[in-house]
């Protein structure tokens, strides 16, 4: 009996750090037909492609459904003080405070900055006016910190100006909800950055910051980094000035990366800051010598059109504003719907592949295991 006990604690401690493993549904989520997942790709129009360097940028228009000032971005809310973010002693799991009349839209992604670590927001959350204790599924993007870090208070986060800034991160922490796959695919795009900075810069670069030398969160504050951030920046800053803006796609040397649409056009307006670096980000860390043909529009389409056929999703409530629904085909082909469930209509459509079948991801792990025995 003793044995059994320790056997069911240890599932306990995995389940709670890790994780359920892809395809399993927990109680808290549900398979059901799909309402949410109409193509839209009629109601759209896809720009053609700005490209600078290894990054095309294509801007999509359309009507938004969602109309008005509705949300507020955590950013925002943070900046004014409006909301507290709050350590629990829990790696995977924040409480938040909204002591604003507003709601806020927390976008997968976000990091927050400071407490015992840094952490980034798994799903796309609403979060009511006044809501107390909300919890947020979360993991860290810092690697063995658990204390005070400078003057930060230990207790709660100071800050939101970053989000995730890889294809692999995103997937890690919204979709395969796995800890130690997020810390490595943060150690590999730090690893890759120091690579292109150094060839860039003829000397070699670190992005790492000596206070904290695994926080994603301060290598993307590096001085090289953003030096290396300024000539993409400036051809791409003034997109948005183009006519009922809703979302964008990317490609990254020669092959689309993502497609993210929001129905609320304020919404990604003021979100379109954070976005715009963390691609520009990814970019730097995936450029290459080698030769590609840049995407079309007619890639776009593609892209969206591959998970067509699929009629069945799993649906979280991630709280009782929010439903975050996931779509997948056998070809890995994603698409994440968050539901605004007071609206009845969706705010944000992200539209993703997971390319990794069993034989690429052994090739992959193993420089995973080699920056996880590093860093024992």
């Amino acid at each position: 009996m003793r044995a059994y006990s320790i056997i069911l604690s240890v599932f306990s401690i995995c389940i709670l750090f890790f994780g359920f493993k892809k395809g399993e549904v927990s109680d808290d989520q549900k398979i059901t037909d799909d309402p949410s997942n109409e193509q839209i790709t009629e109601e759209i129009k896809i720009k053609e492609g700005i490209r600078v360097q290894n990054l095309t940028l294509f801007m999509i228009t359309g009507e938004e459904k969602i109309s008005g000032d509705i949300y507020k971005t955590l950013s925002e809310a943070m900046n004014r003080r409006e909301v507290t973010v709050k350590e629990t002693g829990n790696v995977n799991q924040l409480l938040l405070d909204n002591n604003s009349d507003d709601y806020i839209f927390i976008h997968s992604g976000d990091i927050v900055k400071g407490g015992k670590q840094d952490r980034t927001i798994s799903y796309d959350v609403i979060i009511p006016p006044k809501a107390k204790n909300v919890e947020l599924q979360s993991f860290c993007v810092e690697q063995g910190r658990w204390r005070q870090r400078g003057n930060e208070t230990l207790s709660s986060f100071a800050s939101n100006t970053k989000m995730l800034s890889s294809r692999e991160l995103k997937l890690a922490a919204r979709h395969e909800k796995n800890q130690s796959k997020v810390w490595g695919k943060v150690a590999e795009q730090k690893d890759r950055l120091n690579d292109n900075l150094s060839r860039k810069n003829g000397k070699t670069v670190n992005v790492a910051n000596n206070a904290s030398n695994t926080s994603l969160q301060l290598a993307l504050e590096s001085d090289e980094l953003d030096s290396a951030k300024k000539e993409y920046y400036n051809k791409f800053k003034d997109l948005l000035t183009t006519e009922n803006t809703i979302g964008y796609a990317y490609a990254i040397n020669g092959k689309v990366y993502a497609v993210e649409i929001y129905n609320n056009q304020r919404l990604f307006k003021n979100l379109w800051d954070k976005i715009l670096e963390s691609i520009i980000v990814e970019a730097i860390s995936e450029q290459n010598d080698k030769d590609y043909e840049a995407c079309t529009v007619k890639d776009v389409t593609k892209f969206m059109d591959a998970i067509k056929t699929e009629n069945k999703g799993v649906v979280k409530n991630v709280n009782k504003t929010t439903n975050f629904r996931t779509v997948q085909n056998s070809n890995g082909n994603i698409v994440f719907t968050t539901e605004d469930v007071d609206k009845k209509r969706w705010i944000h459509k992200s539209y993703m592949k997971n390319e990794k079948t069993n034989a690429v991801q052994s090739k992959e792990d193993f420089p995973y295991r080699r920056i996880q025995q590093r860093n024992r």
